[in-house]
């Protein structure tokens, strides 16, 4: 299975209120990749994204916050060389807690459904379901650990993800390291009160139902695999509010279409058991990646 994260996985940014100085509160983005050439073929697509994440946390108590939240993103490119572009899209809502077990332990634990589809008809095959569950240990304000599990229902199978991470800022706190493997790496150091300059690594895999495949004139649902590497620059506008530019290229990128009915027994980061699918569609090339990103952090110290 090829390295992974999802929209979702944004939550574990948000969730370091407790040991942390911000909790990230909403994030806008569009993104464009053009000219990806199909293999073995001289057509060509390209690739746009736009989505929203938000996450509405409420404090408790000193130890307990209740974690809500929604999130969107469209993306729109042609699955088949000789088709028109297809547009898919994923809604869902999270619901959870965050609990702090003790002065070093403290959890996530959030359920998220959605809805992940072309939105032409919405039926069952539309719906998933995911979980995560995230354990943290605070060795200070400036760094903590993090390992936890990560579940989906996604339409080729049961997908679940072991979860590694650490969180370090620097003593001049200019120099900041945030992991969540294998989904989530983020490097990046302040370069001045207004600017900040970084090194990203976003993996994604996700499934989306399609009502009807070209070649089949039957169900069936797309599976994107991405792993992005990206440089940028973040503006600091105010203390709370920010604009990222990135410059990126993805590696190992495929948007592949299967029947409905064809599926995996159960898949994970690195394997994929009982795995006999038939490819419909042609994957298309790598490419550059360029992205602008507003966010929107409340800081909480």
């Amino acid at each position: 299975m090829k390295r992974t994260l999802t929209l979702t996985l944004h939550v574990l940014l948000i969730t370091n209120a407790f040991g942390q100085k911000y909790v990230d509160i909403a994030k806008f983005w569009y993104g464009n990749s053009s000219l990806n050439k199909f293999d073995n073929s001289t057509a060509s697509t390209r690739l746009q994204e736009v989505g929203v994440d938000v996450t509405m946390p409420f404090v408790v108590n000193s130890s307990d916050a209740v974690l809500s939240g929604l999130f969107y993103e469209r993306i729109t490119t042609r699955l088949f060389e000789d088709d028109p572009e297809t547009t898919v899209s994923v809604i869902g809502v999270r619901a959870g807690m965050s609990k702090k077990h003790s002065d070093k332990w403290s959890g996530t634990y959030l359920l998220i459904p959605k809805i992940a589809s072309d939105f032409e008809h919405i039926g069952t095959q539309d719906f998933q379901v995911g979980a995560i569950a995230l354990l943290k240990y605070t060795r200070s304000d400036k760094k903590n650990y993090k390992v936890g599990l990560y579940y989906n229902s996604e339409l080729f199978g049961p997908f679940v993800v072991p979860l590694f991470g650490i969180y370090y800022l620097s003593e001049n706190e200019k120099f900041e390291t945030n992991l969540t493997l294998p989904f989530l790496a983020d490097m990046n150091y302040k370069l001045h009160e207004r600017l900040n300059i970084g090194l990203n690594f976003n993996g994604q895999v996700r499934s989306y139902h399609l009502t009807e495949v070209s070649s089949t004139s039957l169900p069936g649902y797309l599976v994107k695999a991405t792993n992005e590497l990206y440089s940028y620059l973040k503006f600091n506008l105010t203390e709370s509010l920010s604009i990222q530019t990135r410059l990126g290229y993805s590696v190992g990128r495929n948007y592949r279409v299967y029947d409905e009915n064809d599926k995996i027994t159960f898949g994970t980061m690195l394997i994929k058991v009982g795995d006999d699918r038939t490819q419909l569609n042609t994957d298309f090339s790598d490419g550059f990646i360029y992205q602008a990103t507003v966010l929107y952090r409340f800081i909480t110290q």
